[in-house]
Parts: structure tokens; C-alpha cells; sequence
């Protein structure tokens, strides 16, 4: 081989591992997805980054809609075999969110406004991150003023005095939209609406996009069982609606006590209601209506015909492949 062939070949070495470099710097500054590419591309990185698996942290509150301790058994099991932590919602900062690959947040309804921040600043830093339900719904209780809530003139310029939602919060002049980074706006929890019990069969999974990674592969009209949050999808955000409850009938209920942001006493909040909804660059943001791991879990009703009991592993697999290998 001549000298201009190896200096040539040199020169596409020096190219390949300055490729490597910079797609590795990419993934690792949240500014493109490991699996854009390939989903073995991930494996590659986490070994490289973590020795393993990649990092999980669920952080829960003391109120709301989800069974963290059980979502952290479930992804740590067998089936799944996760690298995951659980941390109360009043021991992290940004800086320990920074840690971790996935951020998923459950059972946390009451939240201050600068711990709603904090997570939108963990999004806006590149972190993925699950919300859950009702999280961050009920104001820290030293908010409890309504001063802390945006109403549609502070984003509109109008003189419209109505409230957007708990979602939407106000920390001095600045506007803390956690409703935009969601894609949806909150509106209210079904066991606070109406009388329910966990075993009741509510209504079916209408999935919009099966092509979708959070949801390829789960059948249409799966039943759905127990408490979870009616929202709607919000029209100052882009999001993607990935699947819909379909209640059968429309829902109608008096405003609960605290329910501020509803304007009517009585409501008809319809009939079908967004169930899974990705949001932000690359699909990094995920909102579930409903506790995922309360479909694996023994609070399903049994089946009548088979004995056995009911469950949905393909909601938990699709959710920790889904947000961390795509």
C-alpha cells in the first residue's frame, strides 16, 4: 500500500472516530435519541455510559392517583429487570433529576410551583419524563390563593377572568405552564366526579397510532378499571394523542368542591377522553391518564371465563422501551 492510501485510509479513521464522538456527545446532551438510529445503538451507550441499564427515578408525593412503591417493584421485576430508584417528591432538585435517563412522577397531587418548574426545567435540560394522573394538581398549601393560578387573560391579552387549570401556574410575572409542556389540560379525577370502586370495568382503550412505540402492539378496546384523570388535549401545545378512554356515554357531574377552573356547576365533560399523550422534541414528555403498573397489578379483576386474573404487561413494557429506546 502506497503512502497516499494510508494516509487516505488515516484520514477516514480519523473521520470515523470523530463521528463516533460527536453522535456520542448528541445522545448524551438529550439532543438526539439513542434509537434514532438503532435501538442496539442504546445498549451501546448505556453500557458505555452506566456499565448497564438505564437509570430510572420515581418520585412521588403523599396524595393522588398511582402506587409508586408497587411501579418501582414492577419495573425492577423479572419481567422488565430496570435500573430503577424511588425518591419522595421533597428530597430531589434538578440536579439529582439530571441523574437519570427517565423521570417518571406519580402520586404527587400536591406540588409547590417551583417543584413544577423544576421539572420543566429538567425537560427543557433534554430529560424524558412520565407524568401520571392527577401530579401537580393541588397547590402546595402555602399557595392556596388563587393568585397563583393563571387565568386565560395572562395569556391571551383579553379581559376572559376564567382559569386555565392547576396546570397553569404563576410564579410572580412569570408564567409556570406545565398544561403546554403536557399537551393537555386537567379537568378532574373520576372518583371525585362520580361514586367508583377499582374492580368497576370505566370504559375501553381506543388506541389512535399502533405504529407508535408507547403503544404498537396493544389491542383495540382494552378494558379499563378504576380511578384515572379526565383531561383534554391542549390547543396551545403540540402534541401527539396516542390513545383515548372511551367512556361509552357522556360523563356528567356536579363541580366538586375546590374545582375552581370549572366554569359550570354542572358539566358534560363528553364521552372520550385522552389517555396517552407525548409531547415535546423527540416525544420526550409522556402524560398517562391512568397508573400504568395498576394493570399488572392484583387490583385487576379476575376473568370469568379463563380464572385467571387480568393484565396488561404490554402497557409497562412499551411505556420502559418506548421512552428509553426509541
Amino acid at each position: 500500500m502506497d503512502l497516499t492510501s494510508k494516509n487516505n485510509l488515516m484520514h477516514v479513521g480519523i473521520l470515523l472516530v470523530l463521528a463516533l464522538i460527536l453522535g456520542f456527545l448528541l445522545i448524551h446532551f438529550h439532543i438526539v435519541s439513542c434509537g434514532a438510529v438503532h435501538p442496539a445503538v442504546c445498549d451501546v451507550y448505556y453500557n458505555l455510559v452506566q456499565g448497564g441499564k438505564p437509570s430510572i427515578l420515581i418520585v412521588h408525593g403523599n396524595e393522588g392517583i398511582g402506587d409508586p412503591e408497587f411501579f418501582y417493584e414492577t419495573l425492577n421485576s423479572p419481567r422488565i429487570r430496570g435500573n430503577t430508584a424511588i425518591k419522595t417528591l421533597d428530597v430531589v432538585s434538578l440536579p439529582i433529576l439530571m441523574e437519570y435517563n427517565l423521570v417518571i412522577v406519580e402520586k404527587a397531587k400536591r406540588m409547590s410551583t417551583e417543584e413544577v418548574k423544576m421539572f420543566q426545567d429538567f425537560v427543557a435540560r433534554g430529560g424524558r419524563l412520565v407524568w401520571i394522573a392527577d401530579a401537580g394538581t393541588l397547590p402546595a398549601k402555602t399557595e392556596s390563593d388563587q393568585n397563583y393560578f393563571l387565568q386565560m387573560k395572562h395569556r391571551d391579552g383579553t379581559n376572559n377572568e376564567e382559569f386555565i387549570g392547576p396546570w397553569a401556574r404563576r410564579e410572580g410575572n412569570r408564567q409556570v405552564s406545565l398544561d403546554i409542556m403536557l399537551g393537555v389540560n386537567y379537568r378532574g379525577n373520576y372518583c371525585e366526579l362520580l361514586e367508583c370502586r377499582s374492580e368497576d370495568w370505566i370504559g375501553t382503550l381506543d388506541i389512535m397510532d399502533q405504529e407508535k412505540r408507547l403503544v404498537d402492539g396493544i389491542g383495540q378496546n382494552i378494558k379499563i378499571y378504576g380511578d384515572f384523570s379526565l383531561v383534554k388535549l391542549n390547543s396551545e401545545s403540540y402534541q401527539t394523542n396516542l390513545a383515548f378512554l372511551n367512556f361509552g356515554t357522556d360523563l356528567i357531574a356536579d363541580k366538586p368542591e375546590g374545582y375552581f377552573w370549572l366554569k359550570d356547576e354542572r358539566t358534560n365533560f363528553g364521552d372520550e377522553f385522552p389517555a396517552i399523550v407525548a409531547t415535546g422534541v423527540g416525544e420526550r414528555v409522556v402524560y398517562y391518564a391512568f397508573p400504568p403498573e395498576y394493570f399488572v397489578s392484583e387490583k385487576m379483576p379476575i376473568d370469568e371465563e379463563t380464572g385467571n386474573r387480568i393484565v396488561y404487561w404490554g402497557l409497562i413494557e412499551n411505556l420502559y422501551y418506548g421512552m428509553l429506546y426509541k
